[in-house]
C-alpha cells in the first residue's frame, strides 16, 4: 500500500501544476458502446478506451498488453495462443468446448467465443474499449461481468498511402509491420496489412538445448470499404493468424530459472485462425439504419503441449489440439426521435468445437509410482503380465505395461444461441436521460464424448488416468435461457459533470462437460450463472478541458458461480457457489503544460465466496482479484529539427492476488515500469522501448496439473523501432 500513497502524492504534485497548461483540451474519444457514436464521457457505462495511436505507442501486442492500464482487466495465461479474461475479479474460471468465457470479446462486431482468440496479435487497430459490467444488451452473448471490443481500421476513400516497421531488440525480438491503403475513389477503397512478432523464449532446455515459451506470430489482413455517397455502406475484411510457439511447463522452483531440464521439447503450441467479417448498414432518412454483421471465424489450435512431468526423465507428456467453426448473423435497427434513441436487433450463433486429449506416459513408471508393482506374486512386477488381486482368484493374467501408451478421450460439441434484444435512451429533460433494455438468450448444447481403451495395463484394467472407458460415443444435451435487463440514469450536472447509476443482470449459459462424471459415468450438466450488477459512476471535464477525473464505485453477486475442477485428472465443471464483488475504480488525464501529460488509474477490489455448498471455500477470493492495482503515465512531447520527439513512462502496480478460487496458488504484489523515447515526422521516424525495465519477476499463471506447474510473465526487454511513411 505504500505504492499507492506514494503514486497519490505525486498525483497531487503533478495536478498542481496543470494550471500552467496553454490553451489546449483533451482530445474528444469517441466510442461505440452504446452502438452509435458517443464521446466516452457522455455514456452511463464505466468504459476504458484507447486509441490506435496510443496501442502503438505502448507497442501493445494483444489484450494482454492493455491489461495494465485498465482498472478492474486482467489476464492470465498458459501459453501465447491462450487466455483467460477477468473483469472485476470474474472471469473465464470454466475452460473447455462445453463452457463459455464471461467477458465477451467482439472484433468488429464480431463476437469471439474462445480465449484463444484473446492472446491473438492485433494490428492496425482504431481503437479498443473496455466495457465493464454485464452488457448482454448491448454487446451480446456471455458478456456477464464486462466486454472487450476491438475496432480495426477501415480502408479510407480517396486515400492512398503507405507505412514499413521494423524493430530488433534483446532475446531474439523481431518485429515487422507493413499496411498499405489504396483509395480507388470517393467510393471505394482497399486495405491490406501483415504483421509479424517474435521472439526467443523463456528458457533454455538444458537436456537438447531448445528454446521453450518462445513467440512467432503472423497477421495479414484484407479489407474492402464501400461507400455509395448517400445510403449504404459495407465493409467485408478477412484476416488470418499463423501462431507456432514452443510452449512449457516449469516447476514452482525452477519458475524463474533460465534453463530447465525437460526431457524432450513439447509440441509446438500453434494456432491457425481465418476471421471473416461482413457489415452492411442502410439509411432510411435521417432517424433510422439497419445495420447487418455477418461472421465466420474458425480455428486449429493445440492449447496445451507440455512434458507434464516436469522432469528430464520421460513419465507424461500431454497436449490438446482442438477445432472450431464459429457462425453468426446480426441485424439491428437504430432509430432516433428528438426525445428518444433507439435500437433493436435479433441475432443468431452456432458454434462446432472439437478436442482431443493426448495423454502419453510409462506404464511402467505409472505402476510404481501407485504401489501397484507390489501386486505380482511372483517377482513383485505387475507389469510382466500377470497378479493376485487377493480376490481368491490366485493369478491371474492381464495386459502387460507398456511406453509410451496414450489416452486420446475426445469430444465433439456444438452450440446453437439466438437472441432477441433491445435498448432505448429517453431524453426526460435536458438534463436527464433514462436508458432501458433487455436481451432474452435461448442457447442450446449438445456434445458427443468417447474415451477409448488403450492397448496397455491400465486400459485392460479399465483404470485409465482420463476417466472411465465408454463403449462407444456417448451423447448428451442441454438448453438453456435467460431474460436480462438493464436500466441506468444519466444526469448532467453541468457542460462539465456527469453522474450515472445503472442497474443490471447479466448472464452466463450453462454448459456440458467435456468428459465423463467419474461416479456417475455421464456426461453432467452445469447451470447457468447469473450475475445482479448496480454502479454509480462520475465522469468530469476538469481545467477548461484540461483535465478529466472518471470514478465509479460497483457491486455485484454472481449466483451459481462456475469452475472447472480436477478430480484424478478429469475436468468437471460445476456450480460451487456465489460470489460477491465490490470495489471503486478511476481514471485520471491532465495536460499539465503544452508538452506534458499524465494520465492513470486506481482500481480497489472485494471478492468473497459465498453459499458454497464446500463451505470450506466460504470467505475465500475470486482468482485474478488483486485488493489494488495502480497505473500512472507521464509523456512528455516537443517539437525538434522538424519532428516531434516523445518520451514516456508507464508505471503499473497490482497488490497480491491467487490463481484459484481454492486460494492455494498466491502471486505476490509487484510493479513494472515501461519506457519509451522516439523521434518522428510526416515521413519516417525511430522508437526505442524498454518494457518491464525493472526485470521485475512475477507469474502469468500458476496451477496444479501432475505437480505445481508455473509459468512465468516475460522479464527485461528492450528493442529499437523504425518505421517509414509513404
Amino acid at each position: 500500500m505504500k505504492s499507492i500513497k506514494y503514486l497519490s502524492l505525486l498525483f497531487a504534485a503533478l495536478v498542481a501544476t496543470a494550471v500552467n497548461a496553454q490553451e489546449r483540451a483533451i482530445e474528444e474519444v469517441i466510442v461505440t458502446a452504446t452502438k452509435r457514436a458517443e464521446s466516452v464521457q457522455d455514456i452511463p457505462l464505466s468504459v476504458n478506451a484507447f486509441s490506435g495511436a496510443q496501442l502503438e505507442e505502448a507497442g501493445v501486442k494483444d489484450i494482454r498488453d492493455i491489461a495494465a492500464q485498465t482498472p478492474g482487466l486482467s489476464i492470465k495465461s498458459r501459453g501465447e495462443t491462450e487466455g483467460s479474461v477477468f473483469i472485476r475479479g470474474i472471469g473465464s474460471a470454466a475452460p473447455g468446448i462445453g463452457a463459455d468465457p464471461a467477458v465477451g470479446i467482439y472484433i468488429d462486431g464480431l463476437y469471439a467465443a474462445r480465449g484463444t482468440n484473446a492472446t491473438a496479435a492485433f494490428f492496425d487497430v482504431e481503437r479498443v474499449e473496455v466495457v465493464k459490467g454485464p452488457q448482454g444488451t448491448l454487446f451480446g452473448r456471455n458478456a456477464s461481468s464486462g466486454a472487450i471490443s476491438i475496432i480495426t481500421r477501415k480502408p479510407e476513400l480517396d486515400e492512398t498511402y503507405g507505412s514499413v516497421l521494423a524493430g530488433f531488440g534483446d532475446e531474439g525480438q523481431q518485429k515487422y509491420e507493413f499496411i498499405y491503403n489504396l483509395g480507388i475513389s470517393d467510393k471505394a477503397a482497399v486495405r491490406f496489412g501483415v504483421k509479424h512478432d517474435e521472439r526467443d523464449g523463456l528458457y533454455k532446455n538444458s537436456v537438447n538445448g531448445a528454446d521453450l515459451n518462445g513467440r512467432d506470430h503472423t497477421n495479414a489482413r484484407l479489407s474492402f470499404f464501400y461507400d455509395n455517397q448517400e445510403s449504404y455502406t459495407s465493409h467485408f475484411s478477412a484476416e488470418v493468424v499463423d501462431m507456432s510457439n514452443t510452449a512449457a511447463f516449469v516447476s514452482a522452483a525452477d519458475a524463474f530459472a533460465e534453463s530447465v531440464a525437460l526431457n524432450d521439447a513439447p509440441a509446438k503450441q500453434t494456432l491457425e485462425s481465418t476471421r471473416l467479417n461482413w457489415t452492411n448498414a442502410w439509411e432510411f432518412g435521417d432517424d433510422l439504419t439497419l445495420t447487418s454483421i455477418t461472421g465466420y471465424y474458425t480455428h486449429d489450435v493445440n492449447v496445451t503441449p507440455v512434458d507434464a512431468d516436469l522432469i528430464d526423465l520421460f513419465v507424461a507428456s500431454f497436449q490438446e489440439p482442438q477445432e472450431a467453426d464459429f457462425f453468426s448473423q446480426e441485424l439491428r435497427l437504430n432509430g432516433s426521435t428528438d426525445a428518444v434513441d433507439w435500437f433493436v436487433g435479433t441475432s443468431y450463433i452456432k458454434e462446432e468445437l472439437s478436442f482431443v486429449n493426448d495423454l502419453s506416459y510409462d506404464e511402467f513408471i505409472v505402476a510404481d509410482l501407485f504401489g501397484a508393482n507390489g501386486l505380482d506374486v511372483d517377482n513383485g512386477d505387475i507389469c510382466d503380465g500377470s497378479a493376485d488381486f487377493g480376490d481368491g482368484n490366485g493369478i491371474v493374467t492381464i495386459p502387460v505395461c507398456l511406453s509410451p501408451v496414450s489416452e486420446t478421450p475426445s469430444g465433439n460439441g456444438e452450440t446453437t444461441s439466438v437472441a432477441i434484444y433491445g435498448d432505448v435512451t429517453w431524453h426526460a429533460t435536458d438534463v436527464l436521460d433514462v436508458v432501458f433494455g433487455v436481451r432474452y438468450t435461448e442457447d442450446d448444447k449438445k456434445i458427443v464424448y468417447n474415451n477409448p481403451a488403450t492397448l496397455g495395463l491400465l486400459g485392460g484394467l479399465d483404470g485409465q488416468i482420463f476417466g472411465p472407458i465408454t463403449p462407444g460415443p456417448v451423447p448428451a444435451s442441454a438448453k438453456f435461457d435467460s431474460t436480462d435487463p438493464r436500466l441506468a440514469l444519466n444526469f448532467q450536472l453541468n457542460d462539465d459533470v456527469m453522474i450515472y447509476a445503472s442497474a443490471a443482470k447479466g448472464y452466463k449459459s450453462g454448459g456440458l462437460n467435456r468428459q465423463l462424471d467419474p461416479v456417475s459415468q455421464t456426461v453432467l450438466p452445469f447451470d447457468k450463472e447469473e450475475n445482479t450488477a448496480l454502479e454509480l459512476g462520475i465522469k468530469s471535464s476538469l481545467l477548461g478541458g484540461r483535465g478529466q477525473i472518471n470514478a465509479a464505485v460497483f457491486s455485484s453477486k454472481y449466483k451459481d458461480f462456475q469452475l472447472e475442477e480436477q478430480l484424478n485428472l478429469v475436468p468437471q465443471v460445476n456450480n460451487i457457489g456465489d460470489v460477491d464483488v465490490s470495489g471503486f475504480e478511476t481514471d485520471f488525464k491532465f495536460l499539465l503544460s503544452d508538452a506534458f501529460e499524465l494520465w492513470g488509474s486506481i482500481g480497489v477490489l472485494d471478492t468473497e465466496v459465498t453459499n458454497a455448498p464446500d463451505v470450506t471455500r466460504n470467505g475465500n477470493k475470486s482468482p485474478q482479484a488483486p485488493d489494488t492495482t495502480a497505473s500512472l503515465a507521464l509523456k512528455y512531447t516537443a517539437e525538434v529539427r522538424d519532428g516531434d520527439v516523445e518520451a514516456s513512462a508507464l508505471w503499473s502496480y497490482s497488490d497480491d492476488f491467487f490463481f484459484d478460487l481454492a486460494n492455494t496458488f498466491k502471486q505476490d504484489s509487484y510493479s513494472t515500469l515501461d519506457l519509451r523515447a522516439a523521434w518522428s515526422n510526416d515521413k519516417w521516424g525511430f522508437a526505442l522501448v524498454g518494457e518491464n525495465v525493472t526485470d521485475e519477476e512475477y507469474l502469468a499463471e500458476q496451477f496444479l496439473f501432475l505437480d505445481v506447474t508455473s509459468i512465468r510473465a516475460w522479464g527485461r526487454l528492450f528493442r529499437a523501432e523504425v518505421h517509414l511513411n509513404f
